[in-house]
């Protein structure tokens, strides 16, 4: 019976710690359809997995040897223009968030934002090296919502400045960034 008892234990402890959020274009994509009832009008999404993100880094390497988005190991971005709405903009404070460290969230009639961090080890925030291993990002304005999704060993200071990107520009100036990323691979 003891046995037992400690199986349910470490079974729990794994649910536990392995069911976090789990983020992704559909999911961001349900939001929008659950909070206005209609499917985007238009969308834009694309994934790059580790070699497309390693030979693109590469390829953007300064003569310094300044690399952007250095630690960058996969990227997914999804970019969604929604119907016309009178009333306030989507608001992505509202998915649910499992094993994730809120960093921002924040919402006015506009615009609303949320950006989640998880450590490399996929617990919460790690303070042992100072990086984050999982960021998402959620921007929703009048008619559009961006979802980013960086994943790597990221700087500790990437949260604040999307949120201060979005605050100043809204979510079409955190699209440009991300799409920059993308962008760069068609030149």
């Amino acid at each position: 019976m003891k046995a037992l008892q400690c199986l349910a234990v470490a079974g729990l402890c794994c649910v536990a710690l392995g069911c976090a959020t789990r983020f992704s274009p559909g999911k961001v994509r349900n939001e929008i359809v659950r909070q206005r009832g209609v499917d985007p009008q238009r969308s834009f999404e694309f994934n790059l997995g580790r070699f497309t993100t390693f030979m693109l880094k590469s390829a953007l390497t300064t003569e310094g040897g300044d690399v952007p988005f250095a630690g960058l190991r996969e990227i997914q971005l999804s970019v969604y223009e929604t119907p016309e709405h009178d009333g306030p903009a989507i608001d992505v404070t509202l998915f649910a968030v499992r094993g994730w460290e809120p960093v921002i969230r924040a919402r006015d009639e506009r615009r609303s934002i949320m950006i989640l961090v998880r450590s490399p080890g996929r617990l919460p925030w790690s303070d042992s090296d100072g990086t984050i291993g999982d960021l998402v990002v959620v921007g929703a304005g009048p008619r559009k919502v961006v979802y980013g999704r960086l994943q790597g060993t990221l700087s500790r200071e990437l949260p604040s400045q999307l949120g201060d990107l979005f605050r100043e520009g809204g979510p079409e100036e955190v699209m440009d960034l991300l799409s920059s990323v993308h962008g760069s691979t068609s030149n």
